[in-house]
């Protein structure tokens, strides 16, 4: 069993990545940018971004549902208040 630490952990990592990813996706757009450049700007190694993400577009999908989540939450919550 996986311990609530390790959880926060893995999903901090992610979030990690995803911050690099967004500044690497920004800077070079998404056909020029390399795993190899996501991991040396999110601060891992290759095996590390690797074992979050099998591929580019993995990390793309990752930011895009990560960020619908977000705007869901935030509707959701204004929804709530009303």
């Amino acid at each position: 069993m996986i311990s609530n630490r390790k959880i926060k952990e893995r999903n901090q990592r992610k979030l990690t990545i995803l911050e690099g990813s967004l500044r690497v996706f920004n800077e070079l757009g998404i056909e020029k940018t390399t795993m190899d450049e996501i991991a040396h700007e999110s601060g891992f190694g290759k095996a590390t971004l690797y074992y979050y993400f099998t591929s580019k577009d993995d990390v793309f999908i990752y930011i895009m549902e990560h960020g619908w989540k977000q705007l869901w939450e935030g509707i959701e919550s204004r929804v709530v208040e009303n």
